[in-house]
Order: structure tokens, then sequence, then C-alpha cells
């Protein structure tokens, strides 16, 4: 039990086993969560030192990366060292991943926009899912709606819950922080904003990066959880190749549903290519949906567990 408890993997284990845990059975209050404040402070750095618009790109480019390292490395730095110099640096890392594994609030939400979609309450179901995806979502339909909240919940699903995992196993909480702060400044300095699209091109174009082993992972183990063969072939017909249109035809295929299409953003229409499956999307789907990433994130969490299992006999 003593060699349990001290082998520097086995803690991992533990504190991976901790985090899944608390995310699945509470949610911590919006009000009170550590990365509320940190989206605020992310909103009111990009407001402060955002150039005007009679700047050219390269200054706004050169203004978002020097933005992002003075907000974040401090931050970074300090808790770096605290969990270094800590007695019992178990607790401090535990604490750390229980906050920024915070996949709860995402799924919390989407039960909210199911309720109202199941009730016939469109307003309030347009108010909740505005709450979890960048677009504007005031003129959607129904199926607009359903397929706004099933689309974010796939995609936080494979940024939020699977790369905070993947990189807490591949290099430690800290690493898993400074994907997870990464990641929260890229969607507070939307790119879809005409004023910030130079501005937030280098943290984009770093999380770009980073997002792409943990959601191939996690795409690859919902692909085993649900229908292999239809997410294939849906992937293979898809008429559009970029990483978010093929991630989200590997679900429409899974769940023989449409994805993609137009979209609002900043009061700008873009015409995305619709993908996955043959069906438009009903209220039965999104509970399908929400089944089948349940499973994921259980197969999923399974996986990560194994990986440091592994990780414990590599001498």
């Amino acid at each position: 039990m003593s060699d349990l408890i001290s082998g520097i993997h086995y803690q991992s284990l533990l504190i991976l086993w901790l985090a899944i845990a608390i995310d699945a059975v509470w949610q911590w209050p919006e009000r009170t969560h550590p990365l509320t404040f940190m989206r605020y402070l992310v909103r009111q750095m990009g407001h402060k030192v955002l150039p005007s618009s009679d700047f050219g790109p390269t200054q706004h480019y050169i203004s978002g990366a020097l933005a992002a390292l003075v907000l974040l490395t401090p931050l970074i730095v300090c808790l770096a060292i605290l969990v270094y110099m800590a007695q019992y640096p178990i607790f401090f890392e535990a604490v750390i991943m229980v906050v920024i594994l915070d996949f709860g609030y995402q799924r919390q939400q989407y039960k909210k926009v199911l309720a109202n979609v199941g009730r016939n309450k469109k307003s309030l179901a347009r108010e909740m899912v505005a709450t979890i995806t960048a677009r504007e979502c005031d003129r959607l339909t129904d199926i607009g709606i359903a397929k706004a909240a099933i689309e974010s919940l796939w995609l936080k699903f494979l940024y939020l819950y699977c790369g905070v995992i993947f990189y807490f196993v591949v290099a430690g909480p800290i690493g898993a922080l400074i994907y997870r702060l990464l990641l929260l400044t890229s969607w507070q300095w939307h790119y879809r904003d005409n004023a910030m699209k130079y501005f937030a091109l280098p943290v984009r174009k770093l999380v770009a990066i980073l997002v792409l082993p943990p959601a191939l992972c996690g795409a690859l183990t919902t692909l085993l959880v649900s229908n292999p063969i239809r997410c294939v072939n849906a992937i293979k017909t898809a008429t559009a190749r970029d990483k978010t249109s093929l991630l989200l035809a590997l679900f429409g295929g899974a769940l023989n549903i449409k994805l993609g299409g137009p979209a609002i953003y900043a009061n700008k229409k873009y015409r995305y290519p619709r993908v996955g499956g043959s069906q438009d999307v009903r209220y039965s789907h999104m509970l399908l949906a929400r089944n089948t990433v349940v499973y994921a994130m259980i197969a999923f969490g399974a996986l990560a567990s194994l990986s440091l299992i592994v990780l414990v006999k590599i001498p």
C-alpha cells in the first residue's frame, strides 16, 4: 500500500481518478470557480491591450502574443514553484486537476438545453445554448438549437475533457494547466471577432497544434464505443477536410445525423458544409449524443488510467 501511495505514477493515477469522479458527481459553482476569474482577466487584458484598427496585422499579432505571455506566465510559474516546494505536492496537484477539468459545466448546460427543447421552450433553449457556444443563437430554429448544442458538447469533450486528461498523463498537472489556460485564452479571444482576428492568432495557432493529439485520441475512443463503420464512412464522404469538419463528420456518422452547416458569428454568416449522417437532428438524437459522450468519457478515462499504470511498469 505504501508503494501505491509513494509511486509518482500511482499518485498521478489517484489524482486522475479523483478529478474524474468530482467532475462526474459535483459541479463547482460558476461564480466561485477560479477559471471564471481567469476568463474575466483574459477578457480585460484583451480589451486593454488590443491595438486599434489603425495598426497593421503585425502589431496585433505581437500584442496578442505578449498579452498572453505576460498574463499567463507569472501564474503558471508561481503555481509550479508552489507544487515543487510543497511537502505534499499531491494535494496541490489534485486541486489543480479538479479546477481545470471542468467539463461538468458543459454537460450541465447541455442538460438544460435538452430540458427546454423537450418542453418546447425555444427562448430559454437559445439562452442556454448561447452559454456553451460562441455563435449567435437568437435566430436558431429547433434543429439549429439541437445541432449547436450537440456540436458544442462533442467538441468541448475532445478539446477540454480529453485535452486536460491527455496532457496530465503526458506532462503532469502543470502541463495540463498550461494547456487549459491557453485553451481558455483562445476561446475568450475568439478569432471570429473581427477586432480579434490577428490579435488572437498566436494563441489560436498554438492551441490548434496542441488540441490535435487529444482530439485524435478522443475521436478514436468515441469511434470504438459507437458505430465504427458509420463513423469511418462519414469521414470518407465528408466534403470538407479541415479538422473541425472531420471531427463533426465522425460524430455525425456515429449518430447518423447531419452536423455543420451555416453559422453566424459576430453578425457574419459562415456557410460551413454539412457533414455526418443522413438524418436531420431530432430531440432523440440529443439524448443519444449525451449518452455517447458519457460512454466516451468512461472509455477515455480508462485509457488514461491504463497509460499511467503502464508508465509505472516502465523502469
